[in-house]
């Protein structure tokens, strides 16, 4: 069947996908530790720096990083706007930066204002509805007067240096810690936007490829522009991706994650915890994959979400108990885990996984340890098990 004949089934709003967030720090088997080991100091240091200076810092000392904390970006008016403050030499808040080597930082808030600084200094985009240097716009830099360009570049915002001496943390940790707690922006970063900063490497570009599966992006309703599209289809079809509630979360790279942190706990790799210490671990754990077991586990997810879509189609990973039915996390990481768990020629036919199926999951029992708690350690390999059951027949 060809995909693009199957209509996008998107039933999630952004209430939906904050909860997510909730469930997912319940603690499940919860560690016990001794916190009076464990001691953070954190050296906080004040300074001024003109705009001209701070352009010529990022990339260089101040590093944004790739594929850095949150997919949504400023619009042109934001960042025309924050321009015009500049111009207008009114206070901006700080942005935060973490000394990572003597004269290295790594933003921790106020990346959005950084980009925008940089933007327009390389002639990106035009300034546009400003309200008191309303003659600028249209304008980019390189159209600016030299005056209004030097007013511009001394222009100065302030930064917040912060310094970690630490005893019992590592130096994800840390990060963790200072990117959690002072994280300042409009919208704080959600647990998998922190990841995404935090663990920046080969195991987080792999996250974000395998999310852009055709198939997995029709599982979970998220538009999927393709590049043969023509405009203006195109051009709605990357706005709808855009204003999609788990694509702008980053949901959709936790979606992925949430297979490997399942197959890590179910393989013993992880014994305690909630789901969202599983996934930090399953990140630290991977954080610098090499490209030969990257390519092994791309592999292994592309290969398990197309079994579940030939099997299940548009109803994939949806919970049939429910009226009308309603896609499940647990449904779709017990799913893919299982099938990487099984011998293939012990999977049954269409028709019968889903009979099986129905049985599991009409049993209260079940029910309840699959669906209704399913995040803890005992329950997350019943619920693999069970699926394991389904897809071979074994119940």
């Amino acid at each position: 069947m060809n995909i693009q004949e199957i209509e996008e089934d998107n039933d999630w709003n952004d209430d939906e996908i904050n909860s997510w967030e909730e469930e997912d720090s319940e603690l499940t088997n919860p560690q016990v530790t001794n916190n009076r080991e464990k001691q953070l100091r954190v050296i906080r240091t004040n300074q001024d720096y003109n705009l001209d200076y701070l352009n010529q810092s990022i990339d260089k000392t101040i590093v944004l990083g790739p594929h850095y904390q949150r997919r949504s970006r400023w619009s042109t008016l934001q960042k025309s706007l924050l321009i015009e403050s500049f111009l207008l030499n009114i206070p901006i808040p700080p942005i935060f930066l973490y000394e990572k080597d003597f004269h290295s930082y790594e933003v921790v808030d106020g990346r959005q204002r950084l980009e925008a600084i940089q933007d327009f200094f390389s002639d990106k985009f035009r300034l546009r509805k400003l309200s008191y240097y309303n003659h600028l716009n249209g304008s980019k830099f390189s159209d600016l007067t030299a005056e209004d360009q030097r007013l511009l570049l001394r222009r100065s915002i302030s930064a917040t240096i912060l310094m970690a001496e630490s005893q019992g943390f590592d130096e994800i940790d840390v990060r963790m810690l200072l990117f959690d707690r002072l994280n300042t922006g409009g919208v704080k970063l959600n647990a998998q936007e922190l990841r995404n900063a935090i663990f920046a490497g080969s195991f987080n570009d792999l996250l974000d490829k395998l999310s852009g599966n055709p198939l997995f992006r029709l599982i979970w309703g998220i538009p999927n522009p393709s590049p043969s599209d023509i405009e203006p289809q195109k051009s709605r079809a990357e706005k709808a991706l855009i204003n999609n509630p788990i694509y702008k979360s980053m949901m959709d790279c936790e979606l992925v994650l949430r297979t490997f942190g399942i197959q890590e706990v179910y393989n013993d790799g992880i014994s305690d915890g909630s789901m969202k210490f599983i996934l930090d671990g399953t990140m630290k754990k991977y954080k610098n994959l090499d490209t030969t077991t990257s390519a092994e586990m791309e592999d292994k997810f592309n290969d398990a979400i197309k079994f579940i879509y030939e099997t299940f189609g548009n109803e994939s990973i949806k919970n049939p108990v429910l009226s009308p039915p309603q896609k499940a996390r647990n449904i779709y990481d017990a799913l893919v885990v299982a099938y990487w768990q099984v011998d293939k020629s012990t999977i049954q036919d269409t028709e019968t996984i889903k009979t099986n199926f129905l049985k599991i999951l009409n049993d209260e029992d079940n029910y309840e340890k699959i669906i209704t708690k399913g995040n803890s350690i005992e329950n997350i390999k019943f619920r693999v098990d069970q699926f394991k059951n389904i897809l071979t027949g074994s119940i």
